[in-house]
């Protein structure tokens, strides 16, 4: 019985391994992976654009770095505000140890000197107070110089966070521009390559000129270059809105 459901266990894997391959190469080829401008609206397939603001402005570095500088200029109002302390102080000396003299005996004013020794030890704690004028008249405006210095840095990040956001709406209106134009001149190239089929039988039966047939070639090959531009402009606001906001889409793997 055993050796049965080994066996039915073996036929089992060996059925579903080629038929998670097969599902695996379905999903990779679905076309739900997949953007295409001329169907797809990019639209419905990034965040909303409040997010895409708020994700923008959240990974700015020059709205991190203005929130950095009021958090420092709030650490130093709150050292001015403590400086008065500097000028209190507690001084503490111990000295031991042999002290030399050499005396002379002042009552008998005999011109001799005396060689003598000890060993003194002395201890002495002291409290020392130094309180300028300046610190006293000025110490208010500093503080207020400190938390004016916390409101510049406040507004220079609501400033930045502006331009963060007027970017991102410049991105993303540019973006859905750019499709626009791809939809325009694919319809554009389609109607020159059957101009195009048109000017080549023409020409080949002699009812055009060589240049009227140069001058429809070139005016399909100016509209292949400005479907090509409308992809590249497209793309590459859409990696600018990846940039900006931090956000990886992961929509569009391959633009057709």
């Amino acid at each position: 019985m055993k050796r049965n459901h080994l066996y039915v266990i073996l036929i089992i894997i060996a059925l579903f391994v080629p038929l998670a391959k097969v599902h695996a190469q379905i999903l990779s080829n679905d076309e739900r992976f997949y953007f295409n401008p001329l169907t797809d609206d990019i639209t419905k397939r990034l965040p909303t654009l409040r997010v895409l603001i708020d994700s923008a402005i959240a990974h700015a570095p020059s709205v991190r770095y203005e929130e950095l500088k009021a958090d420092y200029y709030y650490y130093e109002q709150k050292t001015e505000a403590r400086y008065w302390l500097e000028h209190f102080s507690i001084t503490f000396d111990l000295n031991y140890g042999k002290w030399n003299f050499h005396d002379r005996d002042e009552l008998t004013r005999i011109d001799r000197y005396y060689l003598s020794e000890s060993i003194r030890d002395n201890t002495a704690i002291g409290l020392i107070i130094r309180f300028p004028f300046s610190s006293i008249v000025d110490r208010r405006n500093r503080i207020n110089k400190q938390k004016k210095w916390i409101e510049i840095s406040l507004a220079q990040r609501d400033i930045n966070s502006r331009v963060v956001e007027r970017e991102v709406v410049e991105a993303y209106n540019m973006m859905i521009q750019w499709q626009n134009y791809i939809r325009v001149y694919n319809e554009y190239q389609k109607f020159t390559m059957i101009q195009m089929r048109m000017a080549e039988n023409q020409f080949l039966n002699g009812e055009i000129a060589v240049s009227e047939y140069t001058r429809l070639k070139e005016i399909q090959t100016r509209g292949r270059i400005e479907y090509q531009q409308a992809i590249a402009e497209f793309s590459k606001n859409y990696q600018i809105l990846e940039i900006l906001t931090g956000i990886s889409f992961n929509l569009i793997n391959v633009l057709r």
